[in-house]
């Protein structure tokens, strides 16, 4: 256990993310290509938390197939890598969540599939339709270890996926829009590696934002939710989730993402991407998600009400 908890450690001495807040959750190596992560350390309350709070965390498959976010969700899968100390050879397992786009790329953090320090990637691959513990139904593609595009400070990665997932799954659509405050929005994950849900509830972009790249938000994620698209009402990713740091005792706290615009600026791959995409794609199987007019992400004006609007 404590050589587990060391390697994990590691894992984030260079990645430029606060090792307290970074949110990619650890697994054993042995377990790589497994649905069902089994849980083989201490968690506290954080499982039963999910199990219970329905409110915070809703299910992705309590969704009718046909319905909009169903649609939005199902691009979005859990990114499994096991990585190797270069110095001692030891090897460990981390989760995360990652978008597939068009190409078969998917995007996810660079902290997940990082490129610098002891710790390299050995495999990696992305799980899609995890919506039940037991695994049913999902399937697993590779996606190279060695990402086409990464940036470190931006804390983003783009790496190519085989046997072409988008046919099957579809893509989501990405947009360098700006964010405003108080902007609702939400946010579709694999905390702690288990099955796939969505924050909408009281999921908003914060008043005061730091001005650079960085958009701090209050949506709910926990371990494993690293590298989630944040979406807007106009159902396009505007942000990439990258570290936690909400306290339910400080309404000034926050979690952070990378802002899309940024990133756009950066990456060849994604601003192409982002400059193609008119609509957004889904694939045969999947409805086409709402216009931006339905504002999925506000049913009923909820969550302007929460905040006193």
């Amino acid at each position: 256990m404590k050589r587990f908890v060391l390697a994990v450690s590691a894992l984030y001495m260079f990645a430029h993310i606060d090792l307290a807040r970074a949110q990619v959750v650890g697994f054993d190596p042995s377990d790589y290509g497994r649905a069902q992560l089994p849980l083989r350390q201490t968690t506290g309350d954080a499982v039963a938390f999910i199990d219970q709070n329905k409110g915070a965390f809703e299910p992705i498959a309590e969704l009718d197939p046909k319905d909009a976010l169903a649609a939005l969700a199902r691009p979005i899968g859990r990114i499994d890598v096991v990585l190797r100390n270069t110095r001692t050879g030891q090897t460990v397992g981390a989760s995360c969540t990652g978008t597939l786009l068009p190409g078969d790329y998917v995007l996810t953090n660079h902290h997940c599939l990082p490129q610098a320090g002891e710790l390299t990637p050995v495999k990696a691959s992305i799980l899609m339709d995890y919506l039940t513990l037991d695994g049913r139904g999902s399937k697993r593609f590779e996606i190279d270890a060695r990402p086409a595009e990464f940036d470190a400070r931006l804390d983003y990665a783009v790496a190519k996926a085989a046997g072409n997932p988008t046919r099957e799954y579809g893509t989501a659509r990405i947009s360098g829009e700006a964010v405003p405050a108080t902007r609702s929005m939400l946010v579709i994950h694999h905390p702690l590696g288990r099955p796939k849900v969505m924050s909408r509830f009281r999921c908003f972009a914060m008043k005061d934002q730091p001005g650079d790249a960085n958009l701090h938000h209050r949506c709910d994620t926990l371990g494993g939710s690293s590298g989630s698209l944040m979406f807007d009402g106009s159902v396009a990713g505007i942000a990439l989730h990258k570290e936690g740091g909400l306290d339910p005792t400080d309404p000034s706290s926050y979690n952070s993402a990378t802002r899309l615009a940024a990133i756009l600026k950066h990456s060849r791959i994604l601003a192409e991407i982002a400059g193609e995409q008119v609509a957004p794609v889904a694939s045969t199987k999947a409805p086409t998600p709402a216009p931006a007019s339905s504002n999925v992400l506000d049913t009923n004006q909820m969550n302007s009400i929460l905040r006193g609007r």
